[in-house]
């Protein structure tokens, strides 16, 4: 298991002390995306928000549009009663707004490197419990979607568009 020490290198996109961006990838977000799998009833309740944090935090790793989509199902799951389920069995809105409106999704530019929410991948790594997990990763889930701020009102006419209405 890794270690908090204060000499770790740093990830230079979500700044956890996880060996640097590629650990961070391929070590500490592997492994709790394998918990979550092994342990749908518990760990993988919360997995489509584990996905959307990882992904805003570590957009430069993505497709351009990845942040659009990643932040729709976001606020979804966190002002609409959304399911993060990872054998999600309600979809809410997500599939009409991919099939009519993704391809004109326009860039939304994330905050700086280091400045997308003080709690990261790393933190849900060293969490060994199932509730604490879940209860973790909606912190994380409202820390990341509070740093895309300038996106909201985006977020929210896109929701719209697709019959959601709510205040958030």
């Amino acid at each position: 298991m890794w270690e908090r020490r204060g000499h770790m290198k740093k990830c230079d996109l979500c700044g956890s002390e996880s060996g640097g961006r590629e650990a961070c990838r391929n070590q500490v977000f592997g492994d709790v995306l394998a918990r979550e799998y092994s342990d749908p009833a518990g760990y993988g309740t919360v997995h489509l928000l584990t996905v959307d944090c990882y992904a805003l935090q570590h957009s430069e790793d993505h497709s351009p549009r990845s942040n659009a989509l990643h932040l729709i199902r976001l606020c979804w799951i966190l002002f609409c009663s959304g399911d993060p389920d990872i054998g999600q069995k309600d979809k809410g809105p997500i599939p009409y707004i991919m099939e009519r409106y993704y391809r004109d999704f326009p860039f939304r530019k994330p905050p700086p490197p280091g400045k997308r929410g003080d709690i990261t991948v790393m933190d849900l790594y060293i969490v060994r419990d199932p509730e604490e997990h879940r209860a973790l990763t909606y912190k994380w889930a409202k820390a990341v979607w509070d740093t895309y701020g300038e996106h909201h009102k985006w977020v929210r006419d896109q929701l719209g568009k697709a019959g959601i209405n709510f205040n958030a």
